[in-house]
């Protein structure tokens, strides 16, 4: 749990390629479903979000791998949404890398395993994107 905080301040670092760099890191750590809640505590959701509106696209695509490893929990799926991560997620799909959209859908079809974020994923433009 030590290396969490170091990650999350990496996130939010002014060079982009070590913001990728702790993206993907964490990404790998949340494969761990006993170290998700430690990396949630740890404030990594909003600094991830953050990556995800302007990171580089490596930096999103990790950024949107993490997510999508995270919103596997229920528990953590409300305060995915409530950080701001669908309007992004919604841009990784129109304008990513085939990998940046693929975690993007993955995130996107866990969030809306919960019917009240539907109507948000249907009001952010999802939708035609996943047709």
């Amino acid at each position: 749990a030590g290396a969490l905080p170091l990650l999350v301040a990496l996130l939010q670092s002014n060079d982009k390629v070590t913001q990728a760099h702790a993206a993907d890191a964490l990404s790998a750590l949340a494969k761990d479903d006993a170290i998700r809640q430690s990396i949630v505590e740890a404030r990594a959701v909003p600094a991830l979000v953050g990556l995800l509106r302007f990171g580089i696209s490596v930096g999103k695509s990790n950024a949107a791998r993490a997510l999508a490893w995270l919103s596997e929990d229920a528990s953590h799926r409300a305060l995915i949404v409530a950080e701001g991560a669908l309007a992004p997620l919604v841009d990784l799909l129109r304008s990513g890398t085939e990998d940046g959209k693929s975690y993007a859908v993955a995130v996107i079809g866990d969030l809306a395993q919960d019917v009240p974020t539907r109507a948000v994923i249907v009001k952010e433009g999802a939708l035609p994107l996943l047709v």
